[in-house]
């Protein structure tokens, strides 16, 4: 099966978190018709709501080299107003179109099946296949899940590939090797509610919120660590509990993403934003998404920088930006980099990818498995 195949079968499978509409299967067949050994595991929310499937993949019992690659198959809701069926994988002008197809369908797609050219010859090592179900809604029950049980029955990678969309204009021009963490801030304010026109009578829990805000805004957040874009603050969502335009609301709250460097940790961020909120009757309640990491290996990332050159002639550029990934979890075990299809429509409506654009990652992936399992280090 060719990539643009696969990737479209995918697409018809209307994976919208928590749901997989058989997608699993589909990765988990197209695996087990190469060789590959396969297992389905499922993983429970701890309310019992949901159940997420996740697929392990191997393919050899050698422990020299273990490579691994990481995708997901969920994906958002569509939404309105698509000029095709989303569901569809519709092929016009050049495009394949439909949700997923960049976020991160085509990738996994594209590297299932520059496995299927590679294996073709002999290697001394494994290959590792991990596919999650629940990426877009916190990894709970799908990465976070799916890295522990490969930890308990080794079969955690020495290095791992993510195939989330990394490129920006060409495919090849930008390569993830980390990201700034993310933590959220619930704040909250209470006051005494009243008419409008009677200050004397009331504490406006908005206002006391919306001065903490405006003063977070302007902190400065050191930024030495370079590998990384700076920290930054974000109001992101306000409520109060009132509708009346002559009415001061008794309780407002606001939610706060920090996206930040290696300058700080999640714990430093706490311990800043409680000790500026003492003057300003607001309770906090933090949220912790992931740390931040980054990727040092220059050997790894020197092997896949020589894959995108051979095919593309792109020297690529290796950042920490964007949001988190699953790389969050897996950085903690092996090497971890992130390569992928260009971003530019992911989460819109009519979410599409040039077909040359798919063809051209699986060749890349293709060159990057080979220099990977061929390598002696002198890529470092």
């Amino acid at each position: 099966m060719d990539v643009v195949s696969l990737c479209s079968d995918l697409i018809k499978c209307k994976s919208v978190t928590p749901n997989d509409d058989g997608a699993i299967d589909v990765v988990a067949e197209y695996l087990s018709s190469l060789g590959f050994y396969t297992k389905i595991l499922i993983f429970k929310s701890s309310d019992g709501k949901n159940e997420i499937k996740n697929l392990f993949a191997r393919l050899g019992t050698s422990n020299n080299k273990i490579l691994g690659f990481l995708g997901h198959s969920d994906v958002v809701p569509a939404g309105d107003d698509w000029e095709v069926d989303p569901f569809a994988a519709v092929q016009k002008d050049g495009y394949l179109i439909g949700r997923g197809v960049a976020d991160m369908k085509g990738g996994v797609a594209a590297f299932c099946c520059a496995v299927s050219k590679f294996i073709k010859q002999k290697f001394d090592g494994s290959i590792v296949i991990l596919i999650t179900g629940d990426e877009e809604v916190g990894s709970y029950e799908g990465a976070q899940s799916l890295i522990k049980w490969c930890k308990e029955n080794g079969h955690i990678p020495h290095d791992c590939l993510i195939g989330e969309p990394s490129s920006d204009r060409d495919i090849g021009d930008w390569v993830s090797t980390g990201h700034r963490g993310s933590i959220n801030i619930t704040v909250k304010s209470v006051g005494k509610q009243g008419h409008v026109a009677n200050p004397d009578n009331y504490v406006n829990s908005l206002s006391n919120l919306c001065k903490y805000i405006a003063m977070i805004l302007d902190y400065k957040w050191k930024y030495e660590d370079k590998r990384f874009p700076p920290t930054n603050l974000e109001p992101t969502m306000l409520f109060t509990n009132n509708y009346a335009v002559n009415v001061v609301p008794d309780t407002s709250s606001a939610n706060l993403n920090i996206r930040f460097s290696a300058d700080y940790s999640s714990e430093d961020l706490k311990k800043i934003c409680l000790n500026e909120a003492k003057n300003y009757n607001v309770s906090l309640d933090f949220r912790v998404s992931g740390e931040s990491y980054c990727c040092d290996d220059e050997n790894l990332k020197g092997i896949l920088s020589a894959a995108i050159k051979d095919i593309t002639g792109i020297n690529t550029q290796f950042s920490c930006g964007g949001g988190t990934s699953d790389g969050r979890f897996l950085i903690k075990h092996c090497n971890v980099i992130e390569f992928g299809l260009r971003g530019e429509t992911i989460h819109q409506k009519n979410e599409k990818v040039k077909i040359d654009d798919l063809l051209i990652l699986e060749k890349i992936y293709l060159s990057f498995i080979e220099k990977y399992f061929n390598d002696t280090g002198r890529y470092s």
